[in-house]
């Protein structure tokens, strides 16, 4: 049985899944480029093969190249580290999370208000379906 695709990334490995998310696919000379500083090409394909092997990234041949693209989507992912986050950080409470965040001075009004939006068109949605 395959190994499940660990749900966290490494800052390395997100900076490098963020560039994949961007471009939809790329080769590993096109991430590199795209990297901030100057990243060594050898430390760069280091980290696709560890993104392979944990399976979050597929990679095709063309000609001489390989050709890099994301397993999963961008949202999937960070709907899985989230739920890992809140999981492991919070206790299993996403009203922890939120609640850290406002006392954090992370979340401002604004934010509230569009969270409470989003909560009012989630149920509409669900007294619909009923």
């Amino acid at each position: 049985m395959p190994r499940r695709p660990s749900t966290t990334f490494t800052d390395r490995e997100l900076e490098i899944m963020q560039v994949i998310w961007e471009l939809g696919e790329a080769t590993a000379r096109e991430i590199q480029e795209r990297l901030p500083g100057d990243r060594h090409y050898n430390s760069v394909m280091t980290i696709i093969r560890v993104l392979e092997r944990k399976g979050h990234l597929l990679h095709r041949a063309e000609d001489r190249a390989h050709i890099y693209r994301a397993r999963v989507s961008h949202e999937k992912s960070r709907g899985h580290a989230l739920r890992h986050l809140i999981s492991n950080v919070f206790g299993g409470s996403p009203a922890s999370l939120v609640l850290h965040l406002v006392e954090a001075g992370e979340l401002n009004e604004d934010d509230l208000k569009q969270a409470r939006r989003k909560l009012s068109e989630l149920a509409k949605k669900k007294e619909r379906k009923s």
